[in-house]
């Protein structure tokens, strides 16, 4: 993944390269969007389990919005309402990275994003919702046991990828092993 420069929540220009020798991720969501909002608190649960992985939001505007700051700042506003941690690092979206920038194929515009980063900077694993591995949960025939939440599917990613210092759950290992191959 290229390195590239973004503004936190706080104003100080940050950049990826403070993460190298570190597993981080890398989301993309917005306060409008029901997805990325119903997977938060298990985004915070993440967190809050392993705290030496940092995780970079890269708030996203409605399409048709164009005071970007406002976007940001109603985001920030949304999880301070909602009671949510705010001790990931908050980037806008569209004003800094560039999108060119971004470290996903050009043609994932779906939200919520996720991109787990190893400690090399090569992106270990990439998905567009929630909802992709709890349909591949469904569709597997999972049955009699939790579905997974996010919070499980990267433990998951980082257990079967030999991050060090993460346990995860064997259901949410079997689910991680079908829906991505280099678990197996």
């Amino acid at each position: 993944m290229p390195i590239y420069t973004f503004h936190g929540e706080d104003g100080v220009r940050r950049s990826t390269a403070e993460f190298r020798g570190k597993w981080f991720l890398f989301k993309r969501g917005a306060e409008w969007c029901m997805p990325c909002t119903g997977e938060r608190p298990s985004v915070e649960s993440f967190m809050k389990a392993h705290p030496d992985v940092p995780v970079v939001m890269l708030v996203s505007p409605r399409p048709s919005e164009t005071d970007l700051e406002e976007a940001f700042q109603r985001d920030l506003n949304y999880q301070r309402r909602k009671g949510l941690r705010l001790d990931y690092i908050a980037a806008l979206d569209s004003r800094d990275p560039l999108p060119r920038d971004l470290p996903a194929p050009k043609s994932v515009s779906d939200l919520p994003l996720t991109v787990v980063v190893d400690p090399q900077g090569v992106i270990a694993a990439l998905w567009t919702s929630t909802y992709q591995y709890q349909r591949q949960f469904m569709r597997h025939g999972i049955v009699g046991k939790a579905e997974p939440e996010f919070r499980d599917y990267v433990e998951a990613l980082l257990s079967c990828k030999g991050a060090k210092g993460v346990a995860a759950t064997s259901t949410a290992l079997e689910v991680a092993k079908t829906f991505d191959a280099s678990c197996s």
